[in-house]
C-alpha cells in the first residue's frame, strides 16, 4: 500500500511539473516577458525525471515515517511534505538572491509553482502513509 502511494505521490508530481512546463513554454505571455526558449526533451530525460522525483519523494515518506508519531494528523503530514518540498523548491532557485530583476520574478514563480506542486504530493502522500499508534488519524 506504500508503494503506491509513493507511486501515485510520483505520477502527481511529475504530471503537475509536466504541466506547468508545458502551460510556460505555450503562453505568448511567460516567453516574452522571460524570454524562455523552449527546448526538445528526450524520452530518456522524462524517464530520468520521473526516477529522480519517485527516488526523492521514497526518501521523504522514509523521513515521514521516522517522524510520524509527530505527524499524528493528516494536516501535520501534508504540511510537513509541503515544507520541505518548498525548501527544495527554493535551494533549486538558489541563485534568484544575486539575479537581475526579471530573473528573481521569474524564480519566485517557480518557487510558487513547485511548492503548490509540492502541497499536492503531500496530500496524496498522506492518504496513503498514516501512524500505526492509538489516536492518530
Amino acid at each position: 500500500m506504500v508503494f503506491i502511494g509513493i507511486l501515485l505521490a510520483t505520477v502527481c508530481n511529475f504530471t503537475l511539473g509536466f504541466l506547468g512546463y508545458t502551460i510556460a513554454i505555450n503562453s505568448v505571455f511567460l516567453v516574452n516577458t522571460f524570454q524562455l526558449v523552449g527546448s526538445e526533451i528526450t524520452r530518456t530525460e522524462y524517464i530520468y525525471s520521473f526516477f529522480l522525483k519517485f527516488l526523492v519523494i521514497f526518501v521523504l515518506t522514509w523521513i515521514l515515517n521516522k517522524v510520524m508519531p509527530l505527524l499524528d494528523k493528516p494536516r501535520k503530514r501534508i504540511l510537513f511534505i509541503y515544507l520541505v518540498g518548498t525548501i527544495f523548491a527554493i535551494y533549486n532557485q538558489i541563485d534568484v538572491f544575486w539575479s537581475s530583476l526579471e530573473d528573481v520574478t521569474w524564480s519566485l514563480i517557480l518557487i510558487g509553482a513547485e511548492s503548490l506542486n509540492w502541497l499536492a504530493t503531500g496530500f496524496v502522500l498522506s492518504r496513503f502513509i498514516k501512524p500505526k499508534h492509538l489516536g492518530a488519524l
